[in-house]
């Protein structure tokens, strides 16, 4: 069976979470009607609010250098909905995007309810994998952890990068509150890395591996790294462990944060190791370090003049990126924001902790109906100070690199849909599966 493929698209993207009780019986109800393919394969299981992404990536990057076939599921999307679901670092083609969209819908009418958009992609994704013959996957939580649809697997670890605040109005309003939903995914038995963390989110974390009987690494002591150098090529340091001395390392992804995530993710890569009785030589988890690849994250879009993109748009993403700012470019330098966002977001601020780094902001509307107005941000913009003014992404684009003036950097940032347009524009091939209503991209 099969619809036209705007149809199809529309039909999944339509999928909302609007009037349903979320709990994973249902997510068990609709892997049994599927055979349960979740069980046909190993898997790693992410947890986090800011990090995990990058995390995740490393991971999946770690096992392909084993030479193991490898899954990873991660969430949102930039362009294609395919990107979420990726078999050896590759997006599922159309075709196989497709084609397990199609054995989902034949089940459907079996069902309780009608799945939605994230379980729709949490079960096509396992499928995928299993017809794929994926042999160890990496699974990135949606929302929280604990009644995420992701969490229906028996990982062969967990791993939890930092918890900040984020999606208060669902996971509550504390550290301590969010970190017992992040914490949901530790598993009687199995092992769980923790990033570094909080000392309220980090005793709650403690405390639910405790009563799982779990053990429990902290990455900022299990990892150790020094030497330090960053430019817009990337970052290089000297990455050590009670076990191995990897050397030097060259790694791509900006930003002093994402050191957490190195740590996090090697120390997790190791135990990984360990509990497979994989060789624990220091070249594979060199070469997914080096070889790791993540779009929109301190994203290098020019060297002259230095463009950046980045998808911050948490209280957590704006303080590292204006970290990341302020090491590449000095203080004295400042630069042009161009900003879009969603109005449900704390945008002011968003912007009140990238300000120090820009002189003005070009404001841009984005393509969904949570986007903030150009009008509202621009009278956020005046509030904090910053000198603004409208533009649209397509005239940005044209105008090359011109909207920065005399400004020593330019960055786009502000929200993840902001990223996705931007990068869309480079992608001809694009159309056909980027999402039209964007309701379901976060």
């Amino acid at each position: 069976m099969s619809l036209d493929r705007d149809h199809q698209l529309a039909s999944l993207f339509a999928r909302t979470h609007e009037g349903i009780k979320l709990d994973l019986d249902f997510m068990r109800e609709l892997l049994e009607a599927l055979g349960n393919p979740q069980q046909r394969f190993l898997s790693l299981h992410v947890a986090g609010t800011n990090g995990k992404g990058s995390t995740c990536a490393m991971l999946e990057a770690g096992v392909r250098a084993h030479g193991l076939k490898s899954g990873l599921f991660s969430s949102p999307h930039l362009v294609k909905v395919n990107e979420r679901i990726q078999v050896m670092g590759t997006p599922l083609s159309d075709e196989d995007f497709y084609k397990v969209f199609d054995q989902m819908r034949e089940i459907e009418g079996d069902l309780s309810r009608l799945p939605t958009f994230f379980e729709t992609l949490t079960a096509m994704a396992f499928l995928a994998f299993e017809q794929a013959g994926v042999q160890v996957a990496v699974l990135e939580t949606g929302l929280g952890g604990r009644l995420d649809c992701t969490n229906v697997v028996e990982p062969l670890l967990s791993v939890i990068t930092r918890v900040d605040m984020d999606h208060q109005h669902i996971l509550g309003n504390t550290l301590g509150a969010i970190a017992f939903e992040k914490a949901g995914i530790i598993k009687p038995g199995r092992p769980v890395v923790v990033g570094a963390q909080e000392p309220e989110a980090e005793k709650v974390l403690c405390e639910k591996a405790q009563a799982c009987g779990s053990p429990l690494i902290r990455a900022e002591e299990a990892v150790g790294l020094s030497g330090r150098r960053q430019d817009l090529t990337g970052q290089h340091f000297t990455l050590t462990s009670p076990s191995r001395e990897y050397g030097r390392i060259r790694f791509p992804l900006l930003g002093r944060f994402q050191l957490e995530n190195v740590c996090t993710a090697v120390a997790a890569l190791e135990l990984f190791e360990e509990i497979l009785g994989l060789p624990g030589e220091r070249g594979a988890v060199k070469m997914a370090l080096q070889e790791v690849r993540w779009l929109g994250r301190g994203q290098v879009l020019s060297t002259e003049p230095p463009i950046l993109l980045d998808v911050a748009h948490n209280a957590g993403g704006a303080k590292a990126l204006n970290e990341l700012l302020l090491e590449l470019f000095g203080r004295k330098s400042r630069g042009v924001l161009v900003w879009g966002g969603l109005a449900d977001k704390d945008l002011t601020g968003f912007l009140r902790l990238v300000r120090p780094r820009f002189s003005r902001c070009v404001c841009v509307a984005l393509n969904s109906p949570r986007a903030a107005s150009v009008e509202q941000l621009r009278e956020i913009a005046d509030r904090e100070g910053l000198k603004s003014e409208a533009g649209t992404l397509s005239e940005l684009r044209s105008a090359g690199s011109q909207w920065m003036g005399d400004a020593d950097f330019g960055c786009v940032a502000g929200s993840v849909y902001l990223a996705g347009e931007w990068l869309s524009a480079d992608r001809p091939d694009a159309g056909e599966l980027v999402e039209s209503s964007q309701k379901n991209r976060a």
